[in-house]
């Protein structure tokens, strides 16, 4: 079973790369945005997208989504359809009762979408001509992935397109809460000036990562607040960059005092190596293993539950080596 869902986030995984490369030769990301207002007589309202404006019902009742289930469930909206892959999510597989497998992101899934009669589809986009056969189907909102770098903006935005401005404000609320809590859990445990990677082996490369949608960073970063090393800042955090190859003599030098570390894809990793063994926080035991059936997903459920998580094996950490 855990093989089977390892596969399944493999694929996921693979996909997004996919993603990425075709949405950087397409145009420049821009987040939806609506403006505010609405046709009476008609029932919409205008989103702006990468794709310029899109008309939406102000309601919608039966909406397809290609890369943002969690998204719509964490606002007690159930979408008629969405991938499997998306639903295997941890976050939202008990919340998927109901919902139609459509498959991938392909041409595969067309004929699916177009049966169940969606008034709205979002998707992750990436292949140009299979959103204009989307289009047919229903207005289609392309939201790239990664355009999203935080989770406030995340869901102000889902809560425009839905209309539900005000249960996103309530749900960040209680977000910024569970934060501040975590905080203050492990607040006094960690010394000035240490420092925190997040990196690991994906097939036969191995990535560092920044403070975005990739392996918990955001959670990480951004909403714990923990400090990377110089390199980290300013080669991914500040350029925004999510994700960065690098070359196994460089390791050591993106390094943290502690490490989070993703070993996923079918990595070919050896800790015994030398490069690997002899860095500092590995031979301190200063690595944290994450899970990667939870470090993966980047939704705002998702991140709400990484913050805890991470917050949790450092405590759990620091407290021993006091």
């Amino acid at each position: 079973m855990v093989k089977a869902r390892q596969r399944i986030w493999i694929g996921l995984m693979m996909l997004l790369l996919i993603l990425i490369v075709l949405g950087g030769c397409s145009k420049a990301t821009e987040s939806p945005q609506s403006e505010s207002k609405s046709n009476s007589e008609t029932d919409t309202k205008i989103i702006k997208t990468v794709d310029g404006n899109v008309e939406i019902p102000a309601n919608p009742q039966r909406i397809v989504t290609q890369g943002y289930l969690a998204n719509f469930l964490v606002f007690d909206v159930k979408p008629v359809g969405a991938p499997y892959w998306e639903m295997e999510s941890p976050y939202t597989m008990e919340l998927s009762e109901g919902i139609t497998d459509i498959g991938q992101i392909d041409g595969g899934s067309v004929e699916k979408i177009l049966s169940l009669k969606p008034d709205l589809i979002v998707t992750v986009g990436g292949d140009e001509k299979l959103n204009e056969q989307f289009r047919k189907i229903a207005p289609t909102l392309v939201i790239p992935y990664g355009t999203y770098h935080e989770v406030h903006d995340e869901m102000r935005a889902f809560g425009e397109i839905l209309g539900k401005e005000k249960e996103a404000e309530e749900w960040l609320k209680e977000f910024d809460k569970k934060v501040a809590k975590a905080k203050d859990s492990i607040k006094g445990l960690i010394r000035e000036g240490t420092t925190f990677s997040l990196m690991g082996p994906f097939g036969k490369d191995f990535y560092v990562y920044g403070d975005g949608v990739n392996r918990g960073g955001q959670a990480i970063y951004q909403q714990l607040g923990l400090t990377p090393p110089k390199l980290v800042r300013k080669d991914l955090i500040e350029p925004k960059i999510n994700a960065l190859s690098i070359s196994q003599e460089k390791i050591a030098d993106y390094a943290g005092d502690y490490i989070f570390l993703d070993i996923s894809g079918e990595a070919e990793f050896d800790e015994n190596d030398p490069v690997w063994s002899t860095i500092d926080a590995v031979k301190n035991n200063k690595v944290f293993y994450l899970n990667p059936e939870r470090f993966w997903p980047y939704d705002p459920i998702a991140v709400e539950s990484q913050v805890e998580e991470i917050a949790k094996m450092l405590k759990n950490h620091l407290e021993q080596e006091k």
